[in-house]
């Protein structure tokens, strides 16, 4: 770990940044006062969890109840996993596959 003066730090930003990518430590000093870190950092510390927004979490409840209903439930191991799944069933396309479900056709109603 380095301790540096901001001073020196804003005369020597690049050299820092370079020693936090190899994982070293560096501690800003106010004078004698720590005042702020320069870190490594890693991918998995800058991954930030997806929220689901007031519409996709109703929709969310919804299908719980429906899937509880019909013993379908299905499990996920994310709330990103949640979202595609929740947008993949609110397609144009899986609504109509639904309505036509519901539906009889002509032909079926006919026999």
């Amino acid at each position: 770990m380095k301790a540096v003066t901001i001073k020196e730090a804003k005369a020597r930003l690049n050299a820092l940044v370079e020693a936090a990518e190899r994982g070293e430590q560096v501690v800003l000093m106010r004078g004698s006062k720590h005042v702020a870190v320069i870190l490594p950092v890693s991918a998995e510390d800058l991954e930030l969890a997806p929220s689901l927004i007031d519409a996709q979490a109703e929709r969310l409840w919804r299908r719980l109840e429906e899937e509880r209903r019909e013993g379908t439930s299905v499990l996920f191991d994310n709330a990103r996993q949640a979202v595609t799944h929740l947008d993949a069933a609110t397609s144009p396309q899986a609504r109509r596959g639904r309505r036509a479900s519901k539906k009889p056709s002509a032909s079926t109603r006919s026999r």
